[in-house]
């Protein structure tokens, strides 16, 4: 004899998860605040617009980590220390140290291996954002390129939507008169 559920049985539990969906999604966000953290907030993750907002860029090579526990508000994580080889924007030392929370927003490094790192200030610490750019350099040669020319648009004075501002076409159209 061959025992046959009935569709209702297979079908119901479905329609429970995907109609309560949503309030566990907001419950766990409650619950657990740790996870909401990692999640990626901003609306534009460019190279220019990553660029623009960072306090330096970089690539260099991870020379050491260290496991450093939770102090205060901080998570526990790695400190990253990286010896700077290019320095694209910013004023930085050639030796840094790069905090990595240990949570879903962390940024594994591995040792003797050169990345391209966007860094951010926060809290004290310089930090990379997860969901931006960075990644180990031989896998971002377009990344780098965009970078190096956005150094180079920046150190040539070129401002690539000059003709489009005001000032700008007012001067074009007092030549023309």
């Amino acid at each position: 004899m061959r025992f046959v559920a009935a569709p209702d049985t297979v079908v119901r539990p479905l329609k429970l998860v995907t109609r309560f969906a949503p309030y566990i999604g907001l419950l766990a966000t409650v619950l657990l605040p740790e996870a909401a953290i990692g999640a990626c907030l901003l609306n534009d993750y460019s190279v220019k617009a990553e660029y623009d907002r960072s306090a330096g860029v970089l690539t260099g090579q991870v020379a050491s980590q260290q496991t450093v526990s939770a102090v205060g508000h901080l998570f526990d994580g790695v400190v990253y220390t990286v010896q700077v080889e290019t320095l694209y924007r910013g004023s930085l030392d050639r030796v840094i140290q790069i905090f990595s929370e240990n949570s879903s927003g962390r940024f594994p490094m591995q040792r003797r291996v050169r990345y391209v790192l966007f860094v951010y200030s926060d809290a004290g610490h310089l930090v990379v954002d997860n969901c931006g750019n960075s990644e180990r350099d031989s896998e971002k040669a377009t990344v780098l390129r965009a970078v190096e020319a956005l150094v180079r648009r920046e150190r040539s004075g070129q401002h690539p939507n000059f003709g489009m501002q005001p000032t700008a076409l007012r001067a074009a159209a007092d030549a023309e008169r």
